[in-house]
């Protein structure tokens, strides 16, 4: 793996050393604002290895970060969906401009590519992937239609709604074979069977197979063994092993994990080799890693043998960036917001630590995918607003996405959208859409909002777009008291990261709902996600239930195997990488419950061999924790407690990008407006004329109040009435509710 060939420290002028010793006046400030905020100087010479890219592609826009050596730049374009690539190298090209530099001559120069997609989570939530085949223990073939057994109407016994079939039922063949709870092998594998079942599967045309049998993860051979003959009948199909993808107790999340994996692999191998051969043909060497819904990068190869990984992974770059962002400023508790053009992700960080959604649900569908616990809404920038059957308005979930995308785009877009609305009350100025690069219409959006809202309900046009802005905001609110309040976790304890092309319209509104006093809106916000990318660092998890029953204490020994197992395993996979294991951190967990419970509690485990008398100490302090989660007097008491998964993550630090920084001024003058906008205030309900301010004018320290409108070329912040906004040392603008 390559890191940066040396360190670089940003080149601070004489007027910034000033600035920083509080010496000189408003106007050097701004004039060592100015040079600071320049990225690169074209005749500055760069050394190979210099630059590294991060790379977000969401649903509406394509999102590209760039450091080096003098900082950061950022970059978006629309995301192309017929070919990924488009975008990222649309976005790369801008990027490379604001530099001097032609695209390619960048990729020349970068040691690193980080990548960051909706592919895994569009194939499996639209269910449109790679033709499965499942192999499975013989009377278990109903497993996918049974699924968890819940239904979703609770009291009605006769109402069945199984989940859609993933996989045809004619694609699934039974085989005979058993392996016990124990691992004991209590029918052996009858090959012949196999290989019949395997050609029938092969004649029916499918694409990938999921070998799923019975507590495999308890012994793996017959499986291993199942996937021997696959590849002798059908030599060189896609083969998941569910005691490989998530070995795990619970058989339909494990099979399910190993049917998704299946399912997303043929659009996961195309993206990621074409992307390679076009960064290839365009001159790049560096490394090609992609991020991961648990918050951190892998390689190429890993991804394309288990590209379930990469299911919201974009959400989870914005998370990684901002517990970045926040540790630089001293803050200890957050929840973040993103809203792109497609939705609003939310998490919640006390102590700056992600939670992790264990076994998560997409849809129907339970799984054993883990990644970083975001609470999704249709509450994007290309979010539609329609009316349901009473003729009540609503916003999303479904998105205009980028084709057409909203209607002020001009792309053909009839249906109104969130940005529309944003458009109509002047909060969005349309001659300056993406720093000026795109001109949107009034007109069509005025159109699409009267014909569809406005005109049946018997509003006018800005009326019914404050009502639209209103419903996005009641939308995100909603979202964010989900991850703090019904948590636990009270607003006024925590800051508001606000990040995405879209939510600085929104911020302020929102966390006056929720009695949020602080905002931080960092600086890239509009490409946020993209920065997390670019800073994440290597990180893989590892799993394996050991079901240790603590009233046992012989079985520490079993258990300090199954740890060697996972830890060697990491240290492999993070070899291939380039990776020397001493530089990998280790964390460990393991998932806790009572004896004959369902679900378990996640307990972090110190990084040592257990020893016999570990296991009273664990069962002791159980309950304790389980009722810090669950409230007094809810454990239970004197039941056997169970260590039933073990958890090994292993996390390889990687160097961070030079980004800039400047003290703050105190006692630095208000800015002047560069403009003023006639805008509909949609609290109010009312027209006013607000000043805009430029972000350059806005220097570390400098403060503006409501009502205004803070104009920072790919995004935009109103602050209200009773609102101010300012600048901190590293650029992040903050606001008041």
């Amino acid at each position: 793996m390559r890191h940066l060939s040396r360190a670089h420290r940003p080149v601070v002028s004489a007027q910034a050393v000033e600035a920083q010793q509080g010496k000189c006046d408003h106007d050097a400030a701004r004039r060592c604002y100015e040079m600071e905020n320049t990225r690169t100087m074209k005749s500055q010479l760069v050394e190979k290895g210099d630059y590294a890219v991060g790379v977000d592609v969401g649903g509406t826009h394509t999102d590209l970060v760039l450091s080096g050596p003098n900082g950061l730049v950022r970059s978006k374009s629309f995301t192309t969906h017929g070919d990924y690539s488009v975008g990222i190298f649309n976005a790369l090209e801008l990027a490379a401009n604001q530099l001097g530099q032609e695209r390619d001559e960048v990729l020349a120069q970068c040691h690193a590519f980080i990548n960051g997609s909706t592919i895994v989570t569009n194939a499996i939530t639209e269910l449109r992937g790679a033709k499965v085949g499942v192999l499975i223990t013989r009377g278990f073939k109903d497993t996918f239609r049974l699924a968890s057994g819940a239904r979703r109407v609770e009291y009605d016994d006769h109402l069945q709604t199984p989940p859609p079939d993933v996989v045809a039922r004619d694609c699934i063949e039974e085989i005979s074979e058993r392996v016990m709870s124990n691992g004991e092998i209590a029918v052996p594998l009858d090959e012949v069977e196999v290989r019949a079942a395997v050609r029938r599967l092969r004649d029916n045309g499918v694409e990938a197979i999921a070998i799923c049998y019975l507590w495999s993860f308890s012994d793996g051979t017959n499986e291993k063994r199942t996937r021997e003959i696959v590849l002798e009948e059908i030599p060189g199909i896609f083969i998941t092993l569910s005691s490989e993808v998530h070995p795990v107790v619970g058989e339909y999340p494990r099979f399910m994990t190993a049917v998704f994996n299946c399912l997303s692999h043929r659009a996961t191998t195309r993206y990621v080799e074409g992307l390679q051969t076009q960064l290839g043909n365009a001159g790049f060497t560096g490394t090609l890693t992609f991020f991961q819904g648990i918050g951190g990068s892998v390689g190429a190869e890993a991804v394309q043998a288990k590209p379930v990984t990469l299911m919201q992974s974009g959400p989870a770059g914005g998370v990684m960036g901002a517990r970045h962002a926040a540790a630089r400023l001293g803050l200890t508790n957050i929840f973040v917001g993103d809203m792109g053009g497609t939705s609003f992700d939310t998490a919640v960080l006390p102590n700056l630590e992600p939670s992790i959604a264990k076994q998560a649900t997409f849809g129907p569908f339970h799984t054993g995918i883990n990644m970083l616990d975001i609470v999704s809404v249709g509450a994007g920038g290309g979010s539609v607003a329609w009316l349901d059957g009473r003729g009540v308005p609503q916003v999303g979930p479904h998105s205009a996405g980028s084709e057409p995308g909203p209607a002020c785009y001009g792309r053909g877009g009839t249906e109104p959208t969130v940005t529309d609305a944003n458009v109509i009350l002047g909060l969005i100025d349309p001659g300056n859409y993406l720093n000026g690069r795109h001109q949107l219409s009034v007109a069509d959006a005025s159109a699409a909002v009267k014909n569809r809202i406005g005109d049946p309900l018997g509003w006018d046009v800005k009326q019914a777009a404050a009502g639209i802005y209103d419903l996005a905001v009641i939308e995100m609110a909603n979202a964010l008291r989900v991850v703090s309040i019904e948590r636990g976790h009270h607003p006024r304890d925590f800051t508001f990261f606000s990040y995405g092309g879209g939510l600085g319209l929104f911020a302020v509104e929102i966390c006056r709902r929720l009695g949020c006093p602080s905002i931080v809106i960092p600086d890239n916000s509009s490409a946020f996600s993209a920065y997390g990318v670019l800073i994440a660092d290597y990180v893989r998890q590892y799993e394996q239930t050991v079901n240790w029953d603590l009233s046992d204490p012989s079985q520490a020994d079993r258990i300090n195997e199954a740890m060697a197992v996972m830890l060697s395993q990491a240290k492999h996979d993070a070899g291939l990488e380039g990776i020397a294991p001493e530089d990998l951190s280790v964390e460990r967990s393991g998932d806790f419950r009572f004896l004959g419970q369902t679900y378990e509690v996640t307990v972090p485990l110190q990084d040592v061999d257990f020893v016999p008398a570990d296991a009273a100490r664990l069962a002791e302090d159980f309950p304790r924790v389980y009722e810090r989660n669950y409230g007094e007097g809810t454990a239970w008491k004197g039941s056997p407690v169970v260590l039933m998964t073990l958890s090994t993550r292993v996390i390889h630090h990687r160097p961070k990008p030079t980004e800039r920084q400047q003290a703050v001024v105190v006692g630095a003058p208000t800015p002047q407006p560069v403009g003023e906008r006639s805008v509909f205030l949609p609290s109010e309900r009312r027209d006013a004329v607000l000043p805009i301010y430029a972000e350059a004018d806005l220097i570390p320290g400098a403060v503006v109040n409501g009502p205004c409108i803070v104009d920072v070329g790919d995004t935009t912040i109103y602050v209200p009435e009773g609102s101010e906004c300012g600048r901190d040392q590293y650029f992040n603008f903050t606001l008041t509710a």
